[in-house]
């Protein structure tokens, strides 16, 4: 890991516990052992930091996606659903992606933040969106738009009481009830 993707994981990590707002560049340096002068190097300013940190995440949930694309090429809609599904489970309960919860809600919890990252917010629900239209539209059943809104909020939601709940939270029991909810619902 070269510099600057130490500062950024730093960033990720302290950014995720603290808090944006919380968490100042001589916090991060200190963390991260590194001078101010490396961390300016690399970003211009704390909000540039976060921007990076951001799109840093983007890249890891993306390679979910780009993973599961490969796997699903060729399969029906209700085995692309549910590949798709079990990946996003499967990456929520990894401890270095629960770090990734734990700063998204940062994110989505201060408005500072939320301003500063706008486009990027909409660009990653964009493909969010994308990814189950593209599964859902081949599904007679399904309105594409609405049941993809839907399975997003309810992804977030049990992303969020997982992130806050004790070590005896039932993730694997609550994706196979959400997996098969969906499944009813829709008809496959």
């Amino acid at each position: 890991m070269n510099k600057k993707q130490h500062i950024v994981q730093t960033a990720i990590e302290l950014f995720a516990t603290q808090g944006y707002e919380k968490t100042s560049i001589a916090t991060i340096c200190e963390h991260a052992k590194v001078s101010k002068g490396a961390v300016f190097h690399h970003f211009k300013n704390k909000d540039e930091l976060l921007r990076e940190v951001f799109i840093r995440m983007a890249e890891i949930i993306n390679e979910v996606g780009d993973n599961i694309e490969g796997i699903n090429e060729g399969q029906p809609p209700k085995e692309r659903l549910v590949n798709l599904l079990e990946h996003i489970f499967l990456s929520m309960s990894s401890a270095e992606q629960k770090l990734y919860y734990q700063f998204d809600f940062q994110v989505l919890s201060q408005s500072s933040m939320r301003i500063i990252l706008k486009d990027l917010l909409d660009e990653r629900y964009q493909l969010m969106m994308d990814s189950f239209q593209s599964i859902l539209s081949d599904v007679p059943s399904a309105n594409s738009v609405v049941d993809s809104h839907m399975l997003i909020a309810e992804i977030d939601g049990i992303a969020l009481n997982y992130l806050f709940a004790e070590d005896d939270y039932p993730l694997d029991e609550i994706k196979e009830r959400f997996i098969n909810k969906y499944l009813l619902l829709l008809g496959l």
